[in-house]
């Protein structure tokens, strides 16, 4: 597979929950004005690049020839975890706690960004959404390094694709039946067809 295509799938996987996350504010009708979707995606793309650098760092510990395959295995083992967090939280009753200490409840339930109910994220809501969504970005930036991704090019693509996926969401949320909220199962597949091509 090319480099190319190689991290055009890697972004996609790790960039397309915001899409999906999107689509059930626009469902809600909750509001994100366009500087907090550049934030959002501004913030997952810094937290891929410093969790990357932080794999490169770790690179030299790590046997040239275990590295790839270290790197795919954490992949996979990243996809069974987002695989277990969807079907969890179809199995499972609300999950009441408080969004500020749980930032991850947001993205199984992300109405629950919108912490004062006003109908829109404002001011510190955009910054409990910007960290849910940037949770994804952190293990694949350390998984990334070691299968030879670049962190810079990498991060600028899961920028763009974060702000291009979660715009797109909530603005064509209204128009979507519930159904669309089932688009945060391929992340998890994703990553585990990406750590299997790698070890392939």
């Amino acid at each position: 597979m090319g480099i190319v295509t190689f991290t055009i799938l890697f972004v996609t996987a790790v960039s397309i929950d915001s899409f999906g996350i999107g689509c059930v504010l626009g469902m809600k009708r909750i509001g994100l004005a366009l500087p907090g979707v550049l934030f959002i995606a501004f913030f997952s793309g810094i937290g891929f690049l410093l969790s990357s650098y932080v794999g490169h760092f770790l690179l030299p510990f790590v046997s040239a020839e275990y590295a790839d395959r270290l790197g795919a295995i954490a992949l996979i083992c990243i996809g069974i975890y987002f695989l277990w967090q969807y079907f969890r939280k179809h199995d499972t009753a609300e999950d009441n706690g408080e969004p500020w200490l749980k930032p991850s409840r947001v993205l199984n339930d992300p109405q629950s960004a919108d912490v004062d109910r006003s109908g829109g994220i404002r001011g510190k809501e955009v910054w409990l959404l910007g960290t849910a969504l940037s949770l994804d970005t952190i293990g694949a930036g350390v998984s990334g390094a070691f299968i030879g991704v670049s962190p810079f090019i990498t991060s600028l693509f899961i920028f763009l694709a974060t702000f291009l996926m979660l715009f797109a969401g909530i603005k064509g949320g209204a128009r979507f039946s519930e159904k669309a909220e089932s688009i945060s199962i391929l992340p998890g597949v994703l990553l585990i067809i990406i750590g299997m091509i790698k070890l392939a």
